[in-house]
């Protein structure tokens, strides 16, 4: 389901502090249908990020969020906020997630970057059944070319792996190019 007849909206605070940056959200996850069933939840996360420069140029980034009820705030909506149970009552699921990511400039002209990304998913599974994700991680590596100040050429490599609550799993391997003009 989509938990998104929210009356209120999602509350997000920020601070930063040097390198590091923490943020907290509360919101409201609420589901209303034409079958009668309506019930509300809240959801909560708090994220911890920081950018850190090594040398002049290179730089390593990170991030650290965990809550309940995040939902599409976290990887790409690959868990959902909240589930219904059989009598018509959500529950927030909980999701914790974390990422590093490498820049390096090689020259003026070419930079790389690599990135690794897990995130862990505390299903309810007496609601969701076995299907659902229940962890997911993923390492990217790219080269990227810059000719001019607007424009970037790049290639990367990415493997990604995602386990369901049953146990089974699968592998991702791709190779993508990029080509991006900033007017």
């Amino acid at each position: 389901i989509v938990a998104d007849d929210n009356r209120i909206p999602d509350l997000v605070a920020r601070y930063k502090l040097g390198s590091v940056t923490i943020a907290a959200i509360g919101r409201e996850l609420r589901y209303d249908n034409n079958a009668g069933i309506s019930d509300s939840t809240t959801g909560y996360g708090i994220s911890i990020s920081g950018k850190h420069m090594i040398g002049d140029r290179d730089d390593f980034r990170w991030m650290f969020t965990t809550g309940s009820g995040l939902g599409r705030y976290v990887g790409l909506n690959t868990a959902n906020g909240a589930v219904l149970d059989a009598n018509g009552k959500l529950h927030s699921i909980d999701t914790t997630s974390a990422f590093g990511s490498y820049r390096h400039f090689w020259n003026d002209k070419w930079r790389s970057n690599i990135t690794l990304g897990y995130l862990s998913v505390d299903n309810p599974t007496e609601y969701t059944g076995s299907g659902v994700t229940s962890d997911a991680s993923s390492f990217h590596l790219n080269l990227i070319y810059s000719p001019g100040p607007k424009m970037d050429f790049g290639i990367e490599y990415m493997h990604a792996n995602r386990e369901v609550e049953s146990g089974t799993d699968g592998d991702l391997d791709r190779i993508q190019f990029s080509a991006k003009y900033a007017f």
